[in-house]
């Protein structure tokens, strides 16, 4: 590729981006150029910062706490990677190689052009210029040999972008397969979101803290309690008892800290091991060696970053052609089986055809079609990973803790469960004609009264919020051992706070609806009003919420003022707010059916346009 292409190359996707960014709307722009701005500003505080850090707060820091400070950036940097990684799987292009299959232009430039057009992220503005600046402060506390420094930090974001841009690649290539994408999306999206909470586990379950130091205290307590009842007793003076009290505790301190420092070198020691064996450690370990002026490690790592990064863009560069030439999809067709005639019905034929009792044959359609769509997406499944990691992470610290958590606090705790899950879920109730996309037309064309519609959504995303909500809401209350009359209570106040998310929920699906490329909750064109109207979302769903707590307040109010008298008045209050919530409910869905109507050709418009 000569310099005239190359220009043409850059020319063209500078282009691309000012045409999308125009087609998005002016308060998009305005937006978008706030948000870079902010980010521009953070990355230059950041950078400033630790710069004066590196160069006047670390000028006698020792080279193992330089490895630990440098292992910090490294896994702070790879989880917000992660977190990118994880909304975008699939790589896409920003320059589509298969339009260069028909001109005279080299594939291996284009390539490359939208390699170095995915070094445009967040997490590249933000914590490049921070490790930059941290990297120059020590040059200036610790000498001209941290230079190498900068060299080694610039191969190892080669080798972190090579080999993410490698990996998208390759799952863009499995991903031809449309029955093979679904599962790959839900099975990486797992195993990513279970590798990030890893750390939070093992802080939950902190095995640093071994029965030693329960002991060490135990031991000093007793020892304080025999001393002062000597004291009582008139078998020692009270000098005597001053001066045994301080020899104990001297004896505490100095115990504290050799555990301290045993701990301490323990830390350094496998800090060091697993830098040396995993290869984004050899960043600190390079930083901690040059500071022992060892010049020979941070060489080697430059070197093996380089050479990890340029076999992984050769081997994208690889997988990318074989992928644009059909090589992947090019090969033999195999005859389909021959289908045998079925006389009974599929489970899925049956399911469609049935009617929900006490609703009408409209709500009945609309429930039962959605919720069968709910089933079989795979954005559905991923939404479900969700509220099963936080039973996992809140549970195990509840029954860590439950001996230190009062009986009052365990109805708060399932309140917050419950919140989660649904916020968990917003993504999708919040959206709820954005993924129907095309399918919106069956709606706008049906002669069912808009108020039905919107009834039949919600009681098909009733199964899956409630039913997790119970799940999750049982674990809890097994973990924190709530009283009956307030796990009883959980019920009805699952079902109040699911009908005024609801509400919620289609109001922000009539007004800000985003169409959804399938398979991902990924919305595609999302404009400035969109992201105020989901900001706002967010305001006002802990607000709506709040009135489920008023029967948990008045039992705690009677409680304390002892007029309960043995009555469950957290479940009688439940019950009749949640009787008062349904009868609201019903009306404002008379209010939003209308609002529908008068909106979903707009809608229509919005879900069923292409993704540009």
């Amino acid at each position: 590729m000569n310099r005239q292409q190359l220009w043409a190359v850059v020319w063209l996707h500078w282009r691309l981006r000012v045409n999308r960014l125009k087609r998005s709307g002016a308060v998009n722009a305005v937006i978008l150029a706030v948000l870079a701005v902010a980010a521009l500003l953070l990355a230059v505080v950041l950078s400033c910062t630790l710069f004066l850090v590196g160069a006047y707060t670390l000028v006698k820091a020792s080279p193992p706490v330089l490895l630990l400070i440098w292992d910090g950036m490294v896994v702070g940097f790879l989880f917000c990677w992660t977190i990118g990684l994880i909304s975008e799987l699939q790589r896409s292009e920003v320059l589509s190689l298969e339009k260069f299959l028909h001109l005279p232009v080299s594939l291996a430039g284009a390539f490359l052009v939208n390699y170095f057009s995915s070094l445009l992220s967040l997490n590249l503005i933000v914590f490049v210029p921070a490790m930059l600046g941290l990297a120059l402060g020590l040059v200036f506390a610790k000498g001209p040999a941290m230079l190498l420094l900068l060299p080694l930090l610039a191969a190892f974001l080669l080798m972190v972008t090579a080999i993410t841009y490698q990996f998208q690649g390759w799952l863009a290539s499995l991903m031809v397969n449309p029955r093979r994408r679904r599962t790959i999306i839900v099975l990486f999206t797992a195993v990513f979101i279970l590798l990030s909470q890893l750390p939070n586990l093992i802080n939950i379950v902190q095995p640093w803290k071994g029965q030693q130091q329960e002991d060490v205290q135990k031991r000093l307590a007793q020892e304080q309690a025999q001393l002062q009842r000597s004291l009582n007793s008139g078998e020692i003076t009270v000098a005597q008892y001053q001066q045994r009290l301080q020899e104990i505790q001297h004896a505490s301190v100095a115990e504290h800290e050799e555990r301290n420092r045993q701990y301490w070198e323990q830390v350094e020691h496998t800090a060091r091991l697993l830098s040396l064996v995993l290869p984004p450690g050899w960043l600190p370990l390079g930083a901690m060696t040059l500071a022992e002026r060892q010049i020979l490690p941070a060489v080697l790592g430059t070197l093996g970053f380089t050479l990890l990064g340029a076999a992984s863009l050769w081997r994208a560069y690889s997988t990318t052609l074989r992928l644009y030439t059909g090589q992947f999809t090019s090969g033999k067709q195999r005859s389909a089986p021959a289908v045998r005639p079925t006389p009974a019905l599929r489970p899925a034929t049956q399911l469609l055809e049935r009617k929900l009792p006490r609703v009408s044959e409209h709500v009945s359609a609309v429930t039962l079609g959605t919720f069968r769509s709910l089933l079989r997406a795979p954005e559905v499944k991923m939404m479900l990973l969700t509220p099963i990691i936080l039973v996992v992470i809140f549970g195990a610290m509840l029954v860590r803790r439950h001996g230190e958590m009062p009986d009052a606090l365990a109805p708060l705790i399932a309140f917050g469960a419950m919140a989660m899950v649904l916020m968990s879920m917003v993504g999708l109730v919040g959206n709820q004609f954005g993924f129907d996309r095309s399918g919106f037309r069956v709606f706008v064309l049906c002669p069912a009264d808009r108020r039905e519609i919107l009834l039949g959504k919600n009681l098909a995303f009733a199964p899956l919020a409630l039913g997790l909500g119970v799940v999750v809401v049982c674990v809890l209350a097994a973990a924190c051992r709530m009283r009956l009359s307030d796990f009883l209570a959980t019920f009805p106040q699952l079902i109040s706070m699911y009908l005024l998310f609801c509400m919620l929920a289609n109001t922000l699906s009539i007004l800000s609806p985003m169409p959804v490329a399938a398979g991902s909750f990924k919305p595609t064109n999302m404009k400035g009003i969109n992201i105020l109207i989901q900001l706002g979302f967010v305001f006002l769903f802990p607000l709506a919420l709040t009135p489920t707590l008023l029967p948990l307040g008045i039992q705690f109010i009677l409680e304390q003022l002892g007029w309960s008298y043995g009555v469950p008045i957290c479940l009688l209050l439940s019950l009749l707010e949640c009787a008062g919530i349904v009868y609201l409910y019903r009306l404002v869905l008379t209010w939003q059916g209308d609002l529908l109507q008068a909106r979903e050709l707009k809608i229509l418009d919005i879900v069923a346009a292409r993704a540009e």
